[in-house]
């Protein structure tokens, strides 16, 4: 039965180039949008990694103070990272900034420095902001805290938008997939039904004649899987070559990074797989048991 599967995939040319055609071109479509789907949600993470909260201490803290503060932010679950940044430390960032105008600061030295001593803190999620501003401000030695609520908010919003946004398209085009090589699948089996009826009356059972079909259904599944996630690989590899060229370094992609093809490949050729070869077996029983009722 298994060899008379792959028998009728080579023997049935046009329809099996006509399945595999219709079942690359579906989710090739699906491999695309769930490639562009993981950069958005890659770089909706790493604009969420960067939400920050700063606590500006007040003047003439005591080391005790100091260290007593860093043990406390160091137990919130909350943090992901976090840093004490001296005053001298934040003296020397503003002068960096400052660049080749740096020397209008020489005038700023330890005594009158007039930057303060601070703590920069990154939230693991920006929906933990409000969390953590709140238990920095439970600090008496805490002058200013300072974050953007707005940008939080916006960042929050993007976030939960765009994975919404995701899930519904890759769900739309699963099933828009599934339809086109269930109906490409129906199209081989209804041309070949005189064949089945012709089986079912000399005496053969359901699974005898079911057997192959599947098979043959489940290997045309699995050649669009493969063809389909070879082109979405080479167009991918296209796309980040033209992303990472001469001209896109300094336009408004360089602050974009695209996930390398790794790390995203297995799991788009897996869903193919998957799609493929189970709508391939389902196409196959829901055409024949039409023409198995003889």
């Amino acid at each position: 039965m298994l060899k008379q599967g792959f028998r009728n995939v080579f023997r049935n040319r046009v329809m099996s180039l006509a399945s595999v055609s219709a079942t690359t071109a579906a989710l090739f479509v699906l491999g695309l949008i769930l490639a562009v789907i993981m950069n958005l949600n890659n770089m909706v993470a790493g604009l969420e990694s960067k939400v920050e909260v700063t606590v500006f201490l007040k003047k003439g803290i005591q080391e005790k103070d100091v260290q007593a503060m860093e043990k406390q932010i160091g137990k919130w679950d909350e943090i992901k990272k976090w840093k004490f940044v001296s005053k001298a430390a934040a003296l020397e960032t503003w002068r960096d900034e400052w660049g080749n105008k740096k020397y209008l600061l020489d005038g700023y030295n330890a005594e009158n420095n007039p930057l303060p001593d601070s703590f920069v803190i990154q939230v693991k999620e920006p929906q933990y902001v409000e969390r953590v501003v709140k238990s920095v401000d439970a600090f008496h030695t805490a002058e200013k805290i300072q974050y953007s609520k707005d940008v939080v908010d916006s960042i929050t919003s993007i976030a939960n938008t765009t994975r919404m946004i995701g899930m519904i398209l890759v769900a739309l085009l699963c099933v828009m997939a599934m339809v086109i090589i269930h109906n490409t699948i129906r199209i081989s089996v209804f041309s070949r039904h005189r064949e089945i009826n012709i089986m079912k009356y000399i005496g053969a059972t359901d699974w005898y004649i079911r057997w192959p079909f599947l098979i043959e259904g489940m290997t045309l599944g699995l050649l669009g899987a493969l063809a389909s996630g070879g082109l979405t690989a080479g167009v991918y590899n296209v796309l980040m070559s033209r992303m990472g060229g001469r001209g896109m370094k300094n336009g408004i992609f360089s602050m974009f990074r695209m996930l390398p093809l790794r790390s995203i490949l297995p799991w788009i050729l897996g869903l193919f797989v998957l799609v493929g070869s189970i709508v391939g077996i389902a196409a196959s029983m829901l055409s024949l048991r039409k023409h198995l009722r003889v």
